[in-house]
């Protein structure tokens, strides 16, 4: 988390595409297509750091696109490692924002949640069929030798 030179980002990118191998990358669609997309595509083959990218438009003000990751932490909280160096600053950010100085953390959280609102529900397993219990017992009436009756399916 850094302001860097577009360079210097992209290597980072790449760094964690070759370290990480995600299946998906997301990223806003301004600026990053228009100034840097063709930059990072050919880091991308040059590195063979490849990774589908999907672009989301950037739609509304900061604090609407916030909303979907703000639900989901209000439900759910957000997994923070205990002892995050990165703790500090992020809980500053959040806790200022809109008012803060910086936002960068909370545009990417929103991203985040953009993502998981596009996710595919898994579907739930079939419930296994459970048989009613049979109601047309028949009672025998012999009597055995300590006298009990006995039941017959």
């Amino acid at each position: 988390r850094k302001q860097a030179a577009s360079d210097e980002w992209v290597e980072a990118f790449c760094d964690l595409v070759t370290t990480w191998r995600p299946i998906g990358w997301a990223e806003e669609t301004g600026q990053i297509r228009a100034g840097v997309g063709p930059f990072i595509e050919r880091r991308q083959r040059e590195r063979r750091a490849f990774v589908a990218r999907e672009q989301f438009p950037t739609r509304g003000a900061k604090a609407v696109r916030a909303q979907s990751i703000r639900g989901r932490m209000a439900l759910s909280g957000l997994y923070i490692p205990r002892g995050a160096s990165w703790w500090p600053a992020l809980r500053s950010e959040l806790l200022s924002f809109p008012a803060g100085k910086h936002d960068d953390q909370v545009d990417a959280l929103g991203l985040v949640g953009q993502l998981l609102d596009r996710m595919t529900h898994g579907v739930a397993a079939a419930s296994p069929v459970v048989k009613p219990a049979r109601q047309d017992y028949r009672r025998l009436e012999s009597v055995g030798s300590y006298g009990s009756s006995i039941e017959v399916i």
